[in-house]
């Protein structure tokens, strides 16, 4: 089951559901966007403060793993078409992107290239930190996957 992440953007200048600064939900980001409406009572898209931009970035990842791994600081790793792992010039280039059938993804280990941004957490770590509010499949009952999420804040035009 895929991940939705959505990271609180502190627009307008504060948490928005204190203290999660980061919300995960099982389910695809249409149906994960749906729920969120749900359980909070508002657009996770809404713009508190024009000049903050939207309250939240959104977005989806294949697993709770990899949906948490840059909070992490877990290394960003490059595998060739069979799944070795491979320097970044082997598998992506500038201006066009992925090549020859590579594929990238973050990995357990301590992310050397940008150690000043935080240390590595593994994820049982992570997931228990007090500001991480993950909401698992099961613990989302049917009524909150339905319905329409209404336009909020202010809208750009």
């Amino acid at each position: 089951m895929v991940w939705t992440r959505f990271m609180d953007m502190h627009s307008g200048g504060g948490c928005k559901e204190p203290p999660y600064e980061k919300i995960l939900i099982e389910a695809p980001e249409s149906e994960a966007r749906v729920i969120f409406y749900n359980r909070f009572g508002h657009n996770p898209d809404r713009v508190t403060c024009t000049c903050c931009g939207n309250d939240y970035s959104i977005d989806q990842s294949d697993d709770l793993a990899q949906a948490t791994g840059f909070d992490r600081n877990c290394e960003y790793a490059y595998f060739d078409a069979d799944g070795n792992e491979v320097p970044e010039s082997n598998a992506w280039k500038s201006g066009v992107g992925m090549i020859n059938g590579a594929t990238a993804k973050y990995v357990e280990r301590v992310n050397t290239k940008y150690t000043y941004r935080c240390n590595y957490v593994s994820l049982d770590e992570y997931l228990a930190r007090k500001d991480v509010l993950v909401i698992r499949a099961t613990d989302i009952k049917e009524e909150e996957r339905v319905g329409e999420v209404p336009v909020q804040g202010y809208v750009y035009i």
